[in-house]
């Protein structure tokens, strides 16, 4: 397994240890994606083998690929990618990328380096979803014992992104898609965890370079990948979430939820299908614990909204021998945990519940 939980983070804009003052700006070129790699953690050797993958992946083109990298006992650095190889932009003073402030001067410091007419933006690292930092789970990135909840990491992203793609655990759920509405057009993620390598970069690689970029085809070609792994490896779920979508999708929601009839005290939360390990279980399926708290409600234009706002989703049917996938709408969901009040409690922060109905369940 992956070491699981993956995802980006952090960042900052020390002037010392650079190969350069950071001033000098390029002609804006049709498309800059940036990998934020934070890696000071013990996925330090799958990223080793990630920025391997990119540079095999990589061919000349119009199009900056550059990437942000945290690694254990190395100072942070910016490096451009090229074929077979990676130079070296700037270093920074050691910091730590999961702080908000510093990510966010990080990515304007290669927006400015490298301006272009549209931007993806890869998230590296460790990740749970939306639960907030500080609780015993990693949350979002991981640099020695620290990480950022949902709700810093957009505010800490300074422009709209064409796409955002995690690599990274459990991302791909509707609290985070809503709290990145306005941050990306696309979203791109696991609703479960990552396995393995996490995405193949020698094979996305040459599609995120492509004039028109597909991101259902991205996301395609990670689930091809994983779903033709033998045994535990042959797990994985990936979606692409059209984020203009999630209004209208969180209005419907909140229809249903508000005329409906049930009582989540007596709700069998573990009949909905689940989306991750743990024993405790966070995550399910959007539609399948609407389906299950409102099984007699006239559900039909909730999922027409929901097909329209999850372009493309696909899973494998167990994952790691723990549990098989029975149904994935695309998107993953928190049920409130009747023993979490500080989960619960958290959650009642977040854009999705005040907007959703889901503040009915709580």
């Amino acid at each position: 397994m992956r070491q699981l939980l993956y995802i980006l983070i952090g960042c900052i804009a020390f002037t010392a240890c650079s190969k350069d003052d950071g001033t000098e700006e390029t002609p804006a070129i049709s498309r800059t994606i940036i990998v934020y790699m934070a890696a000071d953690n013990d996925l330090s050797g799958d990223a080793l083998i990630d920025l391997e993958e990119m540079k095999q992946g990589f061919m000349e083109t119009d199009v900056n690929l550059v990437v942000f990298s945290d690694l254990p006992g190395e100072l942070p650095r910016i490096m451009k990618i090229s074929p077979e190889s990676a130079t070296e932009v700037h270093t920074y003073p050691e910091f730590n990328s999961t702080e908000p402030s510093q990510m966010r001067q990080i990515l304007n410091n290669i927006i400015s380096m490298y301006p272009a007419d549209e931007y993806g933006l890869i998230l590296w690292s460790h990740g749970t979803s939306w639960l907030p930092a500080g609780v015993r789970l990693k949350s979002f990135g991981e640099d020695a014992g620290k990480q950022m909840d949902i709700q810093a990491l957009a505010e800490a992203l300074p422009i709209r992104f064409d796409f955002i793609l995690f690599d990274a655990c459990l991302m791909g759920s509707v609290e985070v898609a809503y709290e990145l509405k306005y941050k990306t057009d696309y979203l791109i993620a696991s609703s479960t965890e990552t396995v393995y390598e996490g995405f193949p970069y020698d094979l996305i690689v040459p599609e995120l370079l492509k004039p028109d970029i597909n991101s259902m085809l991205i996301a395609e070609t990670y689930f091809n990948y994983y779903n033709s792994l033998p045994g535990a490896y042959c797990s994985a779920t990936v979606s692409v979430t059209d984020c203009k979508e999630l209004e209208r999708l969180a209005e419907l929601t909140r229809q249903l939820l508000s005329g409906g009839t049930y009582d989540l005290s007596v709700f069998d939360r573990t009949a909905v299908q689940r989306l991750d390990v743990y024993s405790e279980q966070y995550t399910f399926d959007f539609l399948d614990f609407i389906n299950k708290l409102l099984p007699y409600a006239d559900k039909s234009l909730f999922i027409r909204q929901l097909d329209r706002t999850v372009l493309y989703k696909a899973n494998t049917r167990r994952f790691l021998e723990e549990y098989d996938i029975e149904t994935y709408c695309g998107l993953s969901c928190y049920i409130p945990h009747p023993n979490r009040d500080d989960l619960n409690e958290y959650y009642k922060t977040l854009g999705w519940y005040a907007v959703s109905g889901f503040n009915f369940l709580f």
